[in-house]
Parts: C-alpha cells; structure tokens; sequence
C-alpha cells in the first residue's frame, strides 16, 4: 500500500482558501459530520461490546475511524481483531484505524506484547543519521500496517529546549531543540511511514516543547514560555510537502490563539497555520477528553469550537466516561450548530473535502 501524492495535494488544492460562507444547512449531511469524528471506545477485543458498537457507527457513517489508547491494546491478537473489525466496518468509507506509535515510552504496540521495541526520538536523533532514521520508522510503520492501523498520531514536532517540561522532554520524545534538527528527522519519520501506507500527524501546534505543565491535567498558557522556532518544522515540513495532518494542541497564548487553546482558535488555525505557513492540508484536534479542554467546556461545546475554529477531524477518546452513542451525540450538536449558525456550512464541507482528500491518499 502506498500513498498517491498527486491526489493528496491536487485535494488540498481544492479547498484551498475555501470560504467558511453561511449556506443552505442542508447541504450538509449526517455522514458529513460522522466522518470528522475520530473516536475511542472501551474494551481490548473485537467482541467487547465498545468496540461492537463503534464499529457499527463506522459503518452507519457515524464515525471517520477509531482510536486507540492503552486500554485497548492489552494482546496482538486483540489488537489484530480490533483493527480488522474496523477496517472490515469501514470498507465502503475507509475507515481511520489511529495509535499513538512514536517509540520510547509512547508506543501502543511494545515488546510486552510482542512487536518490536521502538527507541524514542530524542535516541533516534542522537545518531545523527536522518536515512537510518527513516530505516527506523519504515520498519515501525510496516508493522504498524501489518497489525491493521493506517493513522500513526505521530511524530512528535515538539523542540525539546526546556529540561523540565514534563510532558515532552522529560520522555524523549523530542527528536531537538531546534526547528532545523526536529525537522529533519520528523520528515525522516513521515517518508518512512508513506513508504509503508501510514498516515501521520505532525503534534502539537503551536508548539508543547516550552510548557511547565502537562495539557493531559490542565489548561496551559504558553504566551511566556513559547518561541518563534517552534514553528519551524511545520514551517519546513509543509514547504517538503512532508505534512498529511497537523494535531492542533490545548495552548492558549495571548496572540497566536487569541488567548483561547489552540485547538479550539480559529486564529491559530485559519491564521497562524493555513494563512501564515500555508498549510492547506486536514487539521485534528488533540484529545477533547483531555483535561485542559474538560475542564473549561462541555464537550459539545468544545466540539463546536473545535469545528468552527477550522478543525477537519475531531479526537473524542470517550475515556473520561465512555458512552457508546457518543457519535450520534456529536453528530445532533453538529447539525444544530450549524442549523442556527454557530458553524457555517462552509466549515463542514471544507472538512468534508480534506477528510475524503485523505483518505483517496490511502491508495
């Protein structure tokens, strides 16, 4: 399996500058809204009823794809029989099957249970060899692909400049601490991925590197800590043609986020990131369920804002008290925030024509 580049960037193409007009709602459908979402689910085997459940909203067109967190992967054939349930719900819609796989101490799929240690950025980097990194994450991703999964929620973009951040660099998950290094190396990790037919995402935007404070346990301001570098690999990497997906991340900074996250400001994503950097490709938020978002605003609330600030996927991990209609939840709030203008039409069909972009990238 392979990606078709042509079409991933003649459909980012397509929408480019697309205009978030106030249209006719009706244009916009159920399934329109379905596909942004990307979502969790409880149990580590097929035959868990929160799995069987996701899996019929993939094939109702309820759900873009399933995400998978710790709890899921407990075995390989767990894992195995999970994918294949989804991939098998998301046969007419292709269906996103999404890990977090990034090596070192973030790696859903471990030796534990049986696939291949993977070492963590900041070791990979160390070499100083971008081709062996490429080697390193060719390898990952055709595992990765053999196991089911064609969306890697990595590589971490984060600059690893600050010792005692405690979310990035205290793991290695930093490939440097600057723009130039981190680059390198994330577009290193991402050909090694396409060469295997794997998705990525580019994380965290506007940049996690300088944070005090982990955004899993509450809001974080990096208005005081951020710096102009930590755009650079998005920067370059959009420049390469080296981005499918950018994960906007829950950062307030007074100016680049309008003192609001990031995953939910349109003046990050709209401006900052497709006007300023121009990068027109598809957006997912980070974890809605993660404390900096739940903290501040329900979830429908927050899905709203996720939406209308340009975001073209949504990440619901259904973890903090998972609910298997969460789908048709969403979906309902969706539609009527479009219905009284809260979210233009146009918003929906721009998301729509990246996320379906994407996914013809999936040759």
């Amino acid at each position: 399996m392979r990606f078709t580049r042509r079409g991933l960037m003649a459909g980012a193409g397509a929408v480019l500058g697309a205009p978030y007009v106030r249209r006719a709602h009706a244009a916009v459908s159920d399934e329109m809204i379905g596909q942004m979402l990307i979502v969790g689910f409880a149990g580590s085997t097929a035959e868990a009823g929160g799995a069987q459940g996701l899996a019929r909203h993939i094939a109702a067109g309820r759900a873009g794809g399933a995400c998978f967190l710790g709890h899921n992967t407990r075995s390989r054939d767990g894992i195995e029989g999970l994918t294949a349930l989804f991939n098998d719900a998301g046969s007419r819609r292709k269906a996103l099957v999404a890990v977090d796989q990034e090596g070192g101490a973030v790696q859903r799929l471990g030796s534990k249970i049986g696939y291949p240690a993977i070492p963590a950025a900041q070791a990979v980097a160390a070499r100083r060899d971008p081709d062996g990194a490429r080697a390193v994450y060719t390898g990952m991703a055709r595992e990765l692909r053999a196991a089911g999964f064609n969306f890697n929620m990595a590589p971490v973009v984060d600059l690893g400049f600050q010792p005692k951040n405690p979310v990035v660099t205290k793991w290695g998950r930093a490939f440097g601490d600057d723009g130039a290094t981190v680059a390198r190396f994330a577009g290193a990790c991402v050909s090694g991925h396409r060469a295997a037919g794997v998705l990525t995402a580019l994380k965290h935007f506007p940049g996690h590197g300088s944070t005090l404070v982990d955004s899993h346990a509450k809001p974080v301001d990096i208005t005081a800590t951020w710096q102009a570098d930590e755009l650079e690999p998005y920067r370059r990497l959009t420049k390469a043609g080296l981005v499918d997906v950018v994960m906007t991340g829950h950062l307030s900074h007074a100016k680049l986020t309008a003192g609001e996250p990031a995953t939910l400001s349109r003046t990050a994503i709209d401006g900052l990131l497709r006007r300023d950097l121009g990068y027109q490709g598809a957006v997912i938020t980070d974890d809605l369920d993660m404390a900096a978002i739940r903290s501040r605003y329900e979830l429908g609330d927050a899905v709203v804002r996720a939406i209308a600030a340009g975001n073209d996927m949504i990440l619901l991990s259904n973890s903090a008290a998972p609910d298997p209609d969460l789908p048709s939840k969403m979906i309902a709030v969706v539609r009527e925030a479009v219905s009284n203008g809260r979210i233009p039409a146009g918003r929906i069909e721009a998301a729509a024509q990246r996320v379906s972009t994407l996914k013809a990238a999936l040759a």
